[in-house]
């Protein structure tokens, strides 16, 4: 689940189902961690999951490698 971490708005943090918190970062980044997580099961690398990520979406996220570790 997605959550603000501040009252304007601006700044999101991605929890898993136990309530961890797996990253933080504007919405839209957290929007794009939740989804190359979703997906990660069907592919064999970090490096499949990111390219997929990027090419899933119109605007490239040049900073979705600060959003996870590999």
């Amino acid at each position: 689940m997605i959550f603000p971490l501040n009252s304007a708005g601006t700044i999101y943090v991605l929890h898993d189902e136990k309530g961890m918190t797996i990253g933080t970062g504007t919405r839209e980044v957290c929007e794009v961690l939740l989804h190359v997580l979703k997906k990660q099961l069907t592919y064999s690398s970090a490096d499949e999951i990111l390219k997929r990520a990027v090419r899933e979406n119109a605007k490239p996220h040049t900073n979705i490698k600060s959003a996870m570790t590999i």
